[in-house]
């Protein structure tokens, strides 16, 4: 399959669909994924006329996490290729935080191993009922390094190593109450659900969404008295904002804001 068919992309109003396209591997994430997924997000927020992302998979399963099979031919390289192998997934992982389009996951099946960790990633997840989520590696003796970051930070720091040391599967109703997904919701209302929620916030500020993300991310590593200062620089820049304006003089006029 050709690098281009790995991500299949449809745009539904203001709404981008990227689909992982890898079904006889259970969306298993090859280089060759990746490298798609990564040039599908950026086209996506370079397009004004994007305003949010679905990230979900084509078939029965979200991910099943990376390629073994491409894995172990990876092992012979030397430390200095084993470094520099990792790039894909460090931009992977760097770009969606940054994009000014928020990235919804819509989970189904299994999101195991870097599956998982592509939905920590994203900045909001949707799971079907019988969605299966875990940090699974460690039974074969690999330790989820890359996807650690990301995974810590939507579940905390005991669950993240309880998730990394155990490849424990969790049930959706469990990825919920810990944080991994935001909302679990009956398998045939998935796709419903995710545009939904995508559609619903394509529909904001796309300033305040760009920004706000911007700043929550940002000032997660901040003490509280450097993420003040952060968010009172950059409130300068958006009270500059067009949309500032213009929702503000929506609803004194009591009329629906034109973000364009």
């Amino acid at each position: 399959m050709s690098e281009e068919g790995l991500v299949l992309r449809e745009q539904i109003g203001r709404v981008e669909r990227l689909t992982l396209n890898n079904p006889t591997r259970r969306n298993a994430m090859n280089y060759a994924l990746v490298e798609a997924l990564i040039a599908a997000l950026r086209s996506a927020d370079a397009d004004p006329e994007v305003r949010a992302v679905i990230l979900c998979g084509v078939g029965d399963h979200f991910s099943a996490g990376g390629d073994l099979k491409e894995f172990a031919d990876e092992l012979k390289l030397s430390a200095i290729e084993h470094w520099r192998a990792a790039d894909p997934w460090i931009e992977l992982f760097r770009l969606v935080r940054t994009m000014r389009a928020p990235v919804v996951a819509a989970v189904q099946g299994f999101a195991l191993a870097g599956g998982c960790g592509l939905v920590a990633l994203c900045d909001l997840a949707i799971a079907a009922d019988d969605a299966s989520l875990g940090t699974t590696e460690i039974q074969i003796g690999l330790f989820p390094m890359i996807i650690l970051p990301a995974l810590r930070s939507v579940v905390g720091e005991r669950k993240a190593l309880e998730m990394c040391l155990t490849g424990k599967r969790y049930t959706a109703a469990e990825a919920c109450s810990m944080g991994l997904v935001n909302k679990v919701v009956p398998r045939a209302e998935l796709e419903d659900a995710a545009l939904d929620l995508a559609t619903n916030l394509a529909a904001k500020g796309p300033a305040a969404i760009a920004l706000g993300k911007r700043l929550f991310y940002a000032t997660a590593g901040m003490d509280y008295h450097q993420a003040l200062e952060f968010a009172r620089n950059i409130r300068v820049a958006y009270m500059l904002a067009d949309d500032v304006a213009e929702g503000v003089d929506a609803f004194l006029n009591k009329r629906k804001p034109n973000w364009e």
